[in-house]
């Protein structure tokens, strides 16, 4: 029980990390705003999960502590693994 305890408290203060790419331009003119798109990883707590991100929601995941790394738009699998080792 105390095991449970222990993996729950250290969870709710783990660092959220959210993987982005630049939207090309011919997304940004479709989704109004938004300058970025999702790869991969965890959004803090009271942030929705959104594909389409805007400058404004990269600011609220700072503000809560989360920490955002971006990637070429035309990454690799080396650029996501390093992007994954920069979340940890």
């Amino acid at each position: 029980m105390k095991f449970i305890i222990l993996l729950l408290a250290i969870s709710a203060h783990a660092e959220t990390c959210v993987i982005v790419k630049h939207a090309s331009t011919s997304s940004q003119m479709w989704v109004s705003g938004a300058n970025w798109r999702y790869v991969e990883g965890e959004f803090p707590p009271g942030e929705k999960w959104k594909s389409n991100i805007t400058d404004r929601q990269i600011r609220k995941i700072k503000e809560k502590g989360g920490k955002v790394v971006v990637v070429p738009e035309k990454y690799t699998a080396a650029d996501l693994e390093d992007a994954r080792k920069q979340c940890r």
